[in-house]
């Protein structure tokens, strides 16, 4: 035999072999269904009693035997039939308490059987070569048909049963044929003629035998495993499987449709599926799908279960029962889509809304605006308002942002109470909201609606127990007169809020043309300004600080003067605040700082100058190596320097800032703060940093001969900076009361017209000739990216003489 898994007895291509295909096909299991096949095998050759059988074989032979044969011949006969027997009461033992491998017991049989073929074919044609010619008749049939009994009853292990047959047929053929009668050739081609006969029928059996078995065991493995992927999908997928009746009746509903609908199997048998859902589009269109005889795919319905609203997205196709034809019904799955759904709904809505405060966002704001500017008509109007919360930034900075969102969120319920109905309230992002409102009335009534935001932002918002001011500023404008489209009309609405602000905050204002030219006429100084530094445009002015008690000058301070070749002198209220949104304060403080330094060095020793810091310049990393520089090139000692700074600094990133300010004052350079008492916190800010002096603001001391508030305020302040070891300066003196006023009290020193404007560094009493300070290059420059500084105080810290 081959090991190629065929077992040819004759010869490939021969005419028996095309004639009956003798060809044996060994079907080689899995290696994990070996035993599984072993123990198949095992139990079909074991449904025949062949210890039975070679009992009453053994008895029968013998009984005929010992009438022709030798009792010597019988007994050994008996004795290999008791062999025999004895073997298969081993192997029926084994198969009966599995104790032993499938496989170790299946190699026991082949070879029990092998034996019992030898033996009994060794006998077999003994008996027959001795048998007397009238038994012949009687014989041969008999063993022609013992040889088919046993090889048919083998077929599951084939190559044994063909051995068998091979066995039995040669020995009948070589007992009988010396004979040379007819029977004897007749018997023996009726041998050789029934080994052909069995080599075919037990391959066909063997291969349906085998065939059956083998796929009944994957089709019950792939049933198995499918049951098992359903009962899984079933019980922990979000999706189900579902069988409804031709006209929507549920049948049979699994434990995890129960589940998912809030029912009873009880109560879902039998049960329409539409009744599940409530009246919507949605189930009508479910109802039209189910009407129709051909399949459907995620069909979104909505439903109410235990009060909660889900969305299941069913599909289902019709199939035809297995037990009736004529029957049809749906067979499909639902998945629970309510997590897609809302997680849609909420890209949706973020797409258009604000998430903090519930508001339309920008996006949303400019469909609508469009839209109405489509449907205004000759003499149709839309107004815009433009708010800007006032100081959010010191807000968000002292508050954190969880406080900054607290004062959103009660910004946008104050505005949207303050608006008419049908009015659109959004958030555009940071603190800007805008209100848009189609067909007002009048211009008054939009006028009336934005002085109300004023007011209802003018209210303190309560933030973690601390009252915090905030205020609102509104820019106003209309369409179509301001603007023919919606861009243009927003855009319009922008310049109207910066006037707003440029005008002290807390305000409205209304939209016209200068507002355009100026913001033209700002972006012409923006460039202008960029040249003036290098054109020598810049200089400095210096103003006094007097001694109370001994009128004497003790230091200037440095104020900023710019000379335009063609506009003459640009207040400092002009272009400061460019400097500082565009980023060359930077470049410009340095230059001041340096010129300052330089201009002291030509003083007397005791005299100190006073150098205003931007909030824009102590962002710059590179500020501390500039001061030491300046110092450095200067020879002026670091004492006689001074600093000032307002509480705007100290509201921008705070840590760093004290920190980088420590830093400073170790140099020995004094720090001050200015305007005290204008902006939030004040005393918290003097408990976080040590400063050298507090200057105090002119709204306070130019009041203090007219209100006894103001008198107040600025001698508690003095005395908070004496106990503090602070020194103060009083700014603002204009005349002699208000001086006396503060030699009665122990102010440090006074600032003011009263002593002297500022002038130029070659008009000063102290002063001695010595050289300028070059400007930087326009390479230097160039070098240092510009800085925007949004929401700027509009108070600008620099004197203006």
């Amino acid at each position: 035999m081959s090991d190629n898994g065929h077992a040819p007895l004759i010869r490939r291509g021969s005419l028996l072999y095309r004639l009956f295909h003798l060809q044996l096909i060994d079907h080689q299991p899995e290696e994990k269904d070996i035993e599984w096949w072993a123990r198949c095998r095992l139990e079909h050759i074991c449904v025949t009693p062949y210890l039975a059988y070679d009992i009453l074989r053994t008895s029968i032979a013998a009984l005929v035997f010992s009438t022709f044969m030798s009792l010597t011949f019988v007994d050994l006969f008996v004795l290999s039939g008791i062999v025999i027997g004895v073997c298969q009461m081993v192997i029926d033992r084994r198969c009966k308490t599995q104790v032993h491998p499938h496989s170790d017991t299946l190699t026991l049989v082949r070879r029990v059987v092998v034996l019992r073929t030898i033996l009994w074919g060794t006998f077999a044609a003994i008996a027959l070569s001795h048998a007397p010619i009238e038994y012949l008749p009687a014989l041969l049939p008999t063993a022609i048909m013992v040889m088919w009994i046993e090889s048919v009853a083998l077929i599951a292990v084939p190559r044994v049963a063909v051995l068998n047959a091979a066995i039995n047929g040669s020995t009948i053929a070589i007992a009988v044929v010396p004979i040379g009668d007819a029977v004897a050739v007749g018997g023996t081609a009726v041998a050789l003629g029934s080994f052909l006969a069995l080599h075919w029928l037990v391959f066909h059996l063997n291969y349906m035998f085998a065939t059956r078995r083998l796929r009944t065991r994957k089709l019950t493995e792939a049933n198995e495993t499918i049951q098992l992927l359903l009962n899984q999908y079933d019980q922990d997928g979000s999706d189900w499987l579902f069988e409804c009746t031709e006209d929507g009746h549920i049948m049979r509903p699994s434990r995890r449709f129960c589940d998912a609908a809030g029912r009873s199997a009880e109560r879902l048998e039998g049960m329409q599926l539409l009744d599940l859902f409530y009246d919507s589009p949605e189930r009508a269109e479910l109802r039209h799908m189910g009407g129709q005889d051909e399949s459907f795919q995620r069909v979104v319905v909505p439903l109410r279960i235990r009060g909660e609203q889900r969305w299941w997205s069913i599909s289902a196709r019709k199939v035809t029962s297995n037990d009736d034809e004529t029957r049809r019904y749906w067979r499909g799955f639902v998945a629970d889509v309510t997590t897609t759904r809302e997680a849609e709904a909420r890209i949706k809505y973020m797409a258009h809304y604000d998430v903090l405060t519930d508001l339309p966002n920008r996006a949303l704001f400019n469909t609508t605006i469009k839209r109405a500017f489509d449907r205004l008509g000759s003499d149709g109007m839309v107004a815009i308002l433009a708010i800007d919360l006032d100081h959010f930034k010191a807000i968000n900075d002292t508050f954190g942002h969880t406080g900054g969102d607290v004062v959103l969120k009660e910004a946008a319920r104050r505005i949207e109470k303050c608006v008419p109905p049908g009015a659109m309230v959004a958030r555009f992002g940071g603190d800007e909201f805008a209100v848009l409102i189609e067909h007002p009335l009048c211009r008054e009534r939009v006028i009336e609606v934005a002085h109300r935001i004023v007011d209802a932002m003018d209210s303190p918002i309560e933030i973690e127990g601390q009252k915090a001011s905030v205020g609102a500023s509104v820019g106003i404008a209309f369409g179509p007169d301001d603007g023919c489209t919606s861009d243009e009309a927003i855009y319009a609405a922008d310049l109207a809020l910066y006037d707003a602000k440029t005008r002290g905050r807390k305000t409205a204002s209304i939209f016209n043309l200068r507002m355009h030219e100026e913001v033209q006429e700002r972006r012409q100084l923006e460039l202008e300004l960029r040249d003036a530094l290098v054109n020598g445009e810049l200089e400095l002015h210096y103003q006094p600080l007097v001694a109370t008690q001994t009128m004497q000058t003790v230091g200037y301070e440095a104020l900023l003067r710019w000379n335009h070749p063609t506009r003459g002198p640009v207040s400092p209220d002009q272009f400061i605040p460019i400097a500082e949104e565009t980023g060359q304060i930077v470049q410009i403080g340095e230059w001041v700082l340096r010129e300052a330094l330089a201009e002291a060095a030509r003083w007397p020793d005791h005299l100190t100058v006073s150098v205003n810091l931007s909030p824009v310049q102590t962002m710059d990393k590179e500020l501390y190596g500039t001061i030491v520089h300046a110092l450095a090139a200067s020879a002026v000692p670091a004492h006689r320097l001074e600093l000032e700074i307002t509480e705007t600094v100290l509201m921008r990133e705070c840590d760093e800032t004290i920190a980088l300010l420590h830093k400073i004052r170790a140099l020995g350079v004094r720090v001050a703060l200015d305007d005290f008492g204008t902006g939030y916190s004040s005393l918290n800010y003097l408990r976080a940093f040590p400063f050298d002096k507090i200057k105090i603001d002119r709204c306070f001391v130019g009041d203090m001969a007219e209100r006894e508030d103001s008198d107040t305020i600025v001698k508690a302040v003095i005395a908070l900076a004496t106990r503090l070891n602070m020194s103060t300066t009083a700014e603002g003196i204009e005349n002699a009361e208000q001086m006396e006023l503060l030699r009665a009290t122990e102010c440090s020193q006074m600032q003011g017209y009263l002593f002297s404007r500022a002038v130029p560094a070659a008009q000063l009493v102290h002063r001695v000739p010595a050289r300028k300070v070059a400007a930087p290059s326009v390479e230097r420059l160039g070098s240092r990216s510009p800085k925007s500084q949004p929401g700027r105080e509009k108070e600008i810290n620099r004197r203006t003489g």
